[in-house]
């Protein structure tokens, strides 16, 4: 039903009309918060103000050629400028996909998207900015992790991200999970082949918990990205147990989703981080969304139909 559903909002003419339509972006400013910088800081500042920390999420045009690596590549270096000219820098993480710098374009891009990572991390780094490093689907979990490793070794606090549906994740934290490395963990937002990837919920939950049991039990920094109310319980259980201090951690959610939760974490002590997209890409983010929660689907029919 979510792929029927996703299809659906990609259809050319769904978007076209929703790229039109102003209900349907008002509809879409609940989980993304604009296009461009000037849409993104009212918004982050409106975060941090009620006790949250903040990830800024860019969501650009898909990458075809180097010259748009290299201008999502300046993209991502005007936001690290922007936010430390707001002031709002030890409040904020980039999470910053390779994909994006060119990843996907062969070796030459995987080169390119190395030295725009480095370029954007030390900027970030001198700016008082974190970054953690975004994870593409399972083909390009091992080309991410070594360019990680590589901008680790030049800034240590670069986190990554890991997939508990992939099989081969809990193997790959026996190897990441060292002292003071900022590993964020999720479910996995990819629909993997069954070769390489839990697919039945339950399944994907299981490995969750075990994969956040080796995290609680290491002295990494554990970032817990997760909307899922049991496990956000279990997480603070093993932090209860484990006697984990309040810097080692955090819990981090998507905008717009959960905000009480958000807040509720907040409030009681623990690090909450609200991941914020913005960016020209909003649409597809936002039908990516759709497969999650389907019920949005009609809520955005519904917006092109009252515009019509």
């Amino acid at each position: 039903m979510s792929d029927l559903v996703t299809r659906w909002a990609q259809r050319n003419s769904i978007r076209e009309a929703a790229l039109a339509t102003s209900a349907a972006r008002d509809l879409v400013s609940r989980y993304v918060a604009g296009r461009d910088l000037d849409d993104l800081i009212p918004v982050l500042r409106s975060l941090i103000d009620k006790g949250l920390m903040v990830s800024v999420g860019y969501l650009g045009d898909h990458v075809d050629t180097l010259d748009q690596a290299a201008a999502n590549q300046d993209v991502y270096l005007d936001i690290v400028q922007r936010l430390s000219d707001e002031g709002i820098s030890a409040s904020t993480e980039l999470s910053l996909r390779l994909s994006r710098l060119g990843q996907r374009l062969g070796p030459p891009g995987s080169a390119f998207a190395l030295q725009g990572a480095r370029k954007v991390c030390r900027a970030a780094s001198n700016a008082g900015v974190l970054v953690t490093v975004d994870m593409a689907n399972h083909e390009l979990v091992g080309p991410t992790l070594h360019a990680w490793e590589q901008l680790q070794q030049d800034i240590p606090s670069v986190g990554i991200t890991v997939q508990a549906a992939l099989y081969r994740s809990q193997r790959d934290l026996a190897e990441l999970a060292m002292p003071s490395r900022r590993i964020r963990l999720c479910k996995g937002v990819f629909r993997e082949p069954k070769q390489v990837a839990f697919r039945a919920r339950h399944e994907i939950d299981l490995a969750f918990v075990r994969n956040l049991r080796v995290l609680m039990n290491s002295q990494a920094v554990v970032l817990v990205a997760t909307h899922d109310p049991r496990m956000i319980s279990i997480a603070e259980e093993l932090i209860r147990r484990t006697g984990r201090p309040p810097e080692s951690y955090e819990f981090q959610m998507m905008y717009g989703i959960r905000p009480m939760e958000q807040r509720r974490l907040a409030d009681i002590g623990h690090r909450s981080r609200v991941l914020v997209p913005f960016g020209p890409g909003w649409y597809d983010y936002y039908t990516q969304r759709l497969a999650e929660r389907p019920a949005n689907a009609g809520l955005l029919a519904r917006s092109l139909l009252g515009k019509r």
